[in-house]
């Protein structure tokens, strides 16, 4: 078993570690573009794990373009230097950031209990970048809603996708026993 392929790698060490790289390169160019480091992070890992598919055959694929169109949407916001771009003080910048996390949290919940293990996972990835944005939003004040708008739209994703699931579960020919069609993990 490798440790890099491990499902508590994917969406809880890597994103981490990684956003929160990304965040501390980025200072010395703005805050702004610090702030978008989770973003970032999350996409760097989305590509590390499940990877851009194109085209993408599921909805779950979807997931990592809609992580990389809101970043660099979120990118060239900030580079226009449009509105919204600039931080919402650290009160209110760390409450939006704990608000999304908690919700994400619950999406990753929804996911493992009752929809599909590979949302579980990627939400926790999401979680885990959301994390790292409050930690940035409570140590450097710097959040703004255009550097939570790639989350916020991951999670609608996540979302989606796991409103769509089949009620009864995917239909499974007799004798496989597969609880989620999509999520086949290497470390195993």
């Amino acid at each position: 078993m490798s440790f890099v392929n491990h499902p508590a790698f994917q969406s809880l060490v890597l994103p981490f570690v990684l956003a929160l790289a990304i965040s501390a390169l980025m200072r010395p160019v703005g805050l702004r573009w610090a702030a978008l480091g989770a973003s970032l992070g999350l996409v760097m890992s989305m590509a590390f794990w499940p990877g851009f598919d194109w085209p993408a055959a599921s909805r779950a694929q979807t997931l990592p373009w809609v992580a990389l169109a809101g970043t660099l949407v979120a990118a060239l916001a900030i580079a226009l230097k449009a509105p919204g771009t600039r931080a919402m003080g650290r009160r209110n910048g760390l409450i939006a950031a704990v608000l999304l996390t908690f919700a994400v949290l619950g999406l990753a919940a929804w996911g493992a209990l009752g929809g599909s293990l590979l949302l579980a996972q990627l939400a926790l990835m999401l979680a885990t970048a959301c994390g790292v944005a409050v930690l940035w939003a409570w140590r450097a004040a710097s959040v703004s809603p255009v550097s939570l708008l790639p989350l916020l739209l991951t999670g609608i994703g996540i979302a989606l996708c796991l409103a769509w699931l089949p009620a009864g579960g995917a239909d499974v020919p007799a004798g496989r026993d597969v609880d989620d069609p999509y999520y086949a993990p290497t470390w195993k």
